[in-house]
C-alpha cells in the first residue's frame, strides 16, 4: 500500500536539498497529486502517470527512487508520451498507372492513366504529403523508443456512395501503419491520395461530401491499450460540387477544434473532368503505381490553402 510518508522519505534520498533553498520544485504537483491518498482509483493513477511523463527527463533521473516507488505502489509507468504535434503539408505528387477497362458496348480496352501517353485522362491519383512532427514529454526523444504510434482515420459516411463510386477506396475505418503502430517514432507521414476524379466521382455527376475524423495515437503498453496524442486531431473532407459549367473536386483538411486549437488549413481543388469512355468494373481497383514529384499548380484547379 502506498504511504506518503515512505514517498516523502524517498525524495529526500534522492535530493538531500530537496526544498532547504527554494519554495518550489518540479515535483509540486506530483506531491500534490498523492499526498493524503492510499488507495488509486484507475483516474488518479493515468493523473499520477501523466504528471509523471510530463516531469523533465532529468527530474525523472534525479528522484529515480521515489518514482520507482511509485511505479511499485500504483502500478504507473515512468516515461514519456508524445505532446506539441505540428502539421505540415510538404510535398505533392502525381502516381502512374493503368486498368482494364470497359464501354457501354462491353468493349474492352487496357487505360493508361499517364499524363505522358496520348489520350490518357490522367495520372492514376495525386498525392498530397503531410508531416506531423512531435516533441517528447519530457524533453527527450530517446523516452519514446518503446511508445508505439499509429494515425487513426474514421469517415463519417460510406465512402462508395455518391458523391463518389465503388473505383473511390472502400475503407471507411482504417489504422496507419496498421493497428499496431510503430515504435520510438517523433513524426509520421500522411500521403493523402485521391484517385482521379473523374474516376471516382459518380456518374451522372452529384455534389456532396464525405467527411471524416483523424486521430494520431500512441499506446505505452505495446499496442494493449491506445490514447490521443493531445492536440494531434484533425479533419479531412472530399467534396463535389458544381461551380459554373464545371465540376469540381475538393480535398480539405483541417485542424478540429476543441481537440486541437492550433490552425492548420490545406484545401485543393481539382475539375473533375468527363469520365473516359472505358471505365473499370466497380468493383476493381485501380492498381497503385510509382510515385513522382509534381508541381501542384500544374494539376490544381485552384489551391486555397496549404497551412
Amino acid at each position: 500500500m502506498f504511504d506518503f510518508n515512505t514517498f516523502m522519505a524517498k525524495v529526500k534520498q534522492d535530493n538531500p536539498s530537496f526544498k532547504r533553498f527554494t519554495q518550489t520544485s518540479s515535483l509540486d504537483p506530483l506531491i500534490a497529486q498523492v499526498r493524503g491518498q492510499t488507495v488509486f482509483p484507475a483516474a488518479s493513477k493515468a493523473r499520477v502517470e501523466r504528471l509523471i511523463a510530463f516531469m523533465p527527463f532529468q527530474k525523472q533521473t534525479e528522484y529515480k527512487q521515489a518514482l520507482a516507488y511509485l511505479a511499485a505502489q500504483l502500478g504507473v509507468r515512468i516515461g514519456a508520451i508524445p505532446c506539441n504535434p505540428v502539421m505540415k503539408f510538404t510535398q505533392f505528387k502525381i502516381a502512374n498507372s493503368g486498368y482494364k477497362g470497359y464501354n457501354n458496348a462491353g468493349q474492352q480496352r487496357f487505360v493508361m492513366l499517364d499524363p505522358d501517353t496520348p489520350g490518357s485522362p490522367g495520372p492514376r491519383s495525386f498525392v498530397h504529403v503531410h508531416k506531423i512532427t512531435w516533441s517528447s514529454s519530457n524533453g527527450n526523444p530517446a523516452s519514446l523508443a518503446t511508445v508505439r504510434t499509429r494515425e487513426y482515420v474514421k469517415f463519417l459516411q460510406d465512402t462508395q456512395a455518391p458523391p463518389f463510386n465503388k473505383i473511390q477506396d472502400p475503407d471507411r475505418e482504417f489504422y496507419a501503419p496498421g493497428t499496431a503502430g510503430t515504435t520510438g517514432a517523433t513524426e509520421g507521414t500522411d500521403d493523402h491520395t485521391t484517385k482521379l476524379p473523374a474516376l471516382i466521382c459518380c456518374f451522372p455527376r452529384q455534389a456532396g461530401r464525405l467527411q471524416g475524423e483523424q486521430w494520431y495515437q500512441y499506446s505505452v503498453d505495446n499496442g494493449v491499450t491506445w490514447n490521443n496524442i493531445e492536440g494531434a486531431a484533425y479533419l479531412l473532407e472530399k467534396k463535389v460540387a458544381k461551380v459554373g459549367i464545371d465540376w469540381v473536386f475538393t480535398f480539405k483538411k483541417t485542424n478540429w477544434a476543441p481537440h486541437n486549437t492550433k490552425p492548420f488549413h490545406f484545401e485543393v481543388e481539382y475539375t473533375v473532368g468527363p469520365p473516359p469512355e472505358f471505365l473499370p468494373r466497380d468493383i476493381t481497383d485501380v492498381a497503385q503505381g510509382l510515385n513522382q514529384d509534381a508541381d501542384i499548380k500544374r494539376w490544381a484547379r485552384r489551391v486555397v490553402s496549404t497551412a
